[in-house]
């Protein structure tokens, strides 16, 4: 049994914020929630009257603490994943790059392993694995590696998802190249859900997308179509359907270094609060001192450089992925961009819990649902860290 309570915090609630409540734990789940809980027979937490809110949710996440999930091994896995939960993160959704089969058959390997594993239980809850590629356009690839990437066909995703082990639970997408619709149409029946990103798509792309079940962007503004000219005419891209389309949910990387505070703000302002995820989109660099590092494996990774909060590609131009943890992004957003608590926790997890189908058990803090919770302060540092009750930070 998995009893406790937590008492003397400011609960960061859907509706509101609620000082001085207590919560009760029982079995792993939230039992009661509200003022002047009083239970007998399980152990208690003081939390001071800080915020007790959701765990964070990451969606979106390459590695940390010097792992990379491509690296394929158990001892990676872990080692990202308790990174993270330091951090705030209570479920996790490793993510791939565009790389070779053998390598993402490893990394399938490596991650239900140790979902199954006794360790399981004291580490953020694996939802399932983002795939990140290979289907991206060549013109939008960032970070990913060229020499992987490939043009979707029956017989390739099929051949994905034979050695998935079940895992896939959102594919980055390029909707513009030829097959990604019905790629989307086939695969959504599975339960997949897509994202439109490392795309050169114009709007009629993402539009068509849309109606095929596409329901993500993957990291706003980051390696994706803008408006362009044609003979004259400005044609749309990707970043406005993104904007555009309320079915779309997209991703932001709010480590204050992608985005600055301005196009946060006007993504919000834009889409409204409930249509924005907060991801990090994290490399191994994550929780790791400056310095030069490996993007992807550890193989046949890239090599990139570390510093100011940012990892950059060799050229010291572009971005490859970010050092972000999820407190930082929820630091950014209240911090910098003059979000609420409520507004910048909301986008870090129910929003995510609702868009990849786990809304009812995780990403509020309500009666019946997990008793994943994260302890901060004022400043958004990370106090306690609750995995389905069990006190894991």
């Amino acid at each position: 049994m998995n009893d406790l309570i937590i008492g003397n915090v400011t609960l960061v609630l859907k509706e509101c914020l609620c000082p001085g409540s207590s919560l009760y734990i029982e079995n792993g789940k939230i039992s009661k929630v509200g003022r002047g809980i009083k239970m007998t027979g399980a152990p208690s937490i003081d939390g001071g009257g800080l915020y007790l809110s959701p765990g964070f949710i990451d969606i979106h996440v390459h590695g940390g603490g010097g792992h990379d999930f491509m690296d394929a091994s158990e001892e990676a896995v872990i080692g990202a994943c308790m990174t993270h939960m330091r951090h705030g993160t209570t479920t996790i959704v490793p993510t791939s790059l565009t790389a070779e089969d053998c390598e993402l058959d490893d990394m399938f390997r490596s991650v239900d392993a140790v979902r199954r594993s006794d360790l399981a239980d004291s580490l953020p809850y694996i939802a399932g694995v983002h795939l990140e590629g290979p289907y991206v356009s060549p013109e939008m690839a960032g970070a990913q590696d060229p020499r992987y990437i490939k043009q979707p066909s029956p017989e390739d995703w099929e051949r994905i998802i034979g050695m998935s082990r079940g895992l896939i639970l959102i594919w980055t997408v390029a909707p513009e190249l030829e097959g990604a619709i019905r790629m989307c149409r086939d695969l959504r029946k599975a339960g997949i859900y897509f994202s439109a990103g490392h795309s050169s798509a114009q709007i009629r792309d993402v539009f068509e997308a849309v109606d095929a079940g596409y329901t993500m962007a993957t990291h706003l503004y980051s390696s994706m179509s803008t408006i362009i000219r044609e003979k004259g005419y400005r044609v749309p891209g990707l970043l406005e359907a993104a904007l555009l389309r309320d079915e779309i949910t997209a991703e932001v990387i709010a480590d204050g270094k992608h985005l600055p505070p301005s196009l946060l703000q006007l993504a919000c302002k834009t889409k409204g609060t409930d249509r924005i995820i907060l991801v990090t989109d994290a490399m191994r660099g994550a929780g790791m001192p400056d310095g030069e590092y490996l993007l992807g494996s550890l193989s046949k990774g890239q090599r990139v450089l570390v510093f100011d909060g940012i990892a950059h590609m060799p050229d010291g131009i572009s971005f490859a992925g970010s050092v972000a943890t999820t407190d930082r992004l929820v630091r950014v957003m209240t911090h910098d961009c003059g979000f609420t608590v409520q507004e910048a926790v909301k986008m870090m997890t129910a929003n995510p819990a609702r868009e990849i189908g786990i809304g009812r058990k995780k990403g509020l803090i309500e009666e019946g649902f997990d008793a994943d919770l994260v302890l901060f302060d004022d400043d958004i540092n990370i106090k306690s860290v609750f995995i389905r009750g069990k006190q894991t930070v």
